[in-house]
């Protein structure tokens, strides 16, 4: 969805991770829930808020603050975010938009006060960052005309404007009466803004099962959050309904979401009105809160490197769109999730990439059940039309490298596994 907002401002798997995960975000273990395994991974609680206060007590300002103010924050949006403690009208502290309930939530409630919506948005910016891991939260929100609830990160990477910086929406919510209908009280929407995708974004929608609703029970909203690669999913992380790749951008974009250098932190707000929310009712701002029961990043354990077999070389004239591809045998761990793939090669003008046979994602593979897998590699040259015959890919022997990333991959630039092969150009 639309973000417009300013700019904020193989491999010895194991040691790579320990260095990794030293910088990411602590939190006391004994504070913090736990979840249960996903096959042989075992997730290690390393952040969270589990919001279990007093009621009006106050929110941990170690873990969030607040954007305050109004003019629409690049979506026409109708509100006036406003602090727990603040008096500047139309805001007040008697009668705060976010607050601890007492019965372990954090709760965020849409006022109208006189002709003004309040409401507000609390982030972890500049107290608390993340580059991976499982990040979720388990929410029961309202869902009516104008309101636009959601749980989302953003890149902090100083002087990189949006949609560059990146976005990832782990839950964001519309009703179907919004004048770009979304999944009201039946569903969900998870989605990707990048480069190139910018406002449109790439995503999914999810349809809760057996007539479940957002508003009527907690449900659980994540992202399974590697290298390369997130799976978004809802209550259950073994079943991603939606996942995307690096290798599923468009052209010319830049996947953000890789590195420990571009750490993001979480929001999460209700907006009212706006590109999703519009048109509002006159019920609008009389709505039960949206309730958190907590939010959490969980570490996973270290996974093995995959084994990588490419079935031969490729020779091929430049150009050609047939005998451009070999096979790629994967030998996995059973039980260890998707892995996903990049590809390079070293001769001019040209490309490659994986593809799969997995339905989710066909630049993964799956081994939630399986210890084997194959992929495919094609590579994509360039012809020789132009003066001289050597205007695309030039003639020569190169190589193609293939990486692999598990779910404990933090960082693109450090693989799980690699192979290569050689590729022939006539």
């Amino acid at each position: 969805m639309i973000r417009h907002i300013n700019p904020i401002t193989r491999v010895t798997l194991l040691s790579v991770l320990g260095v990794l995960f030293s910088a990411l975000p602590k939190s006391a273990a004994a504070q913090c829930g736990t979840t249960p395994a996903t096959g042989s991974i075992t997730w290690t609680t390393n952040w969270c808020d589990e919001f279990n206060g007093a009621a009006n007590s106050p929110i941990s300002s170690t873990n969030w603050t607040y954007d305050t103010g109004g003019g629409g924050f690049g979506n026409n949006e109708l509100e006036t975010y406003c602090a727990p403690t603040s008096n500047t009208s139309p805001c007040s502290s008697s009668s705060p938009n976010a607050y601890i309930d007492g019965s372990g939530h954090l709760a965020i409630q849409v006022r109208l006060v006189g002709t003004t919506y309040t409401s507000a948005r609390l982030k972890t910016q500049g107290l608390q960052s993340f580059h991976s891991g499982r990040i979720e939260a388990s929410i029961q929100m309202p869902s009516h005309a104008g309101l636009w609830p959601a749980f989302w990160n953003l890149g902090s990477q100083t002087g990189v404007r949006w949609p560059t910086v990146g976005e990832s929406d782990v839950m964001e919510n519309w009703p179907t009466t919004s004048n770009i209908p979304g999944p009201g009280a039946t569903g969900n929407c998870s989605t990707i803004h990048t480069k190139v995708t910018g406002g449109s974004g790439k995503g999914k929608c999810f349809t809760l099962p057996s007539g479940e609703q957002v508003n009527t029970a907690f449900h659980v909203y994540g992202e399974i959050w590697s290298a390369n690669m997130i799976q978004f999913y809802v209550d259950d992380p073994t079943q991603p309904f939606f996942v995307v790749t690096a290798s599923d951008l468009p052209s010319g974009d830049v996947w953000p979401f890789s590195s420990s250098a571009d750490a993001f932190f979480l929001t999460t707000n209700i907006a009212v009105g706006g590109t999703l929310g519009a048109p509002t009712d006159s019920l609008t701002g009389s709505q039960p809160p949206m309730l958190l029961d907590y939010v959490r990043q969980y570490l996973p354990s270290a996974i093995p490197a995959p084994l990588m077999t490419p079935s031969g070389n490729i020779t091929v004239t430049a150009g050609a769109t047939t005998g451009n591809t070999t096979g790629l045998q994967i030998m996995g761990t059973n039980g260890t999730g998707r892995a996903t793939f990049s590809c390079s090669t070293t001769a001019p003008k040209a490309s490659c990439v994986v593809t799969s046979s997995d339905s989710v994602n066909n630049h993964t593979v799956d081994f939630s059940n399986s210890s084997s897998a194959t992929a495919t590699v094609t590579v994509t040259t360039t012809a020789n039309t132009g003066h001289g015959g050597h205007s695309g890919t030039t003639p020569g022997s190169y190589t193609v490298t293939v990486n692999a990333f598990t779910e404990s991959s933090s960082d693109a630039t450090k693989p799980s596994a690699t192979t290569s092969f050689n590729l022939t150009v006539n």
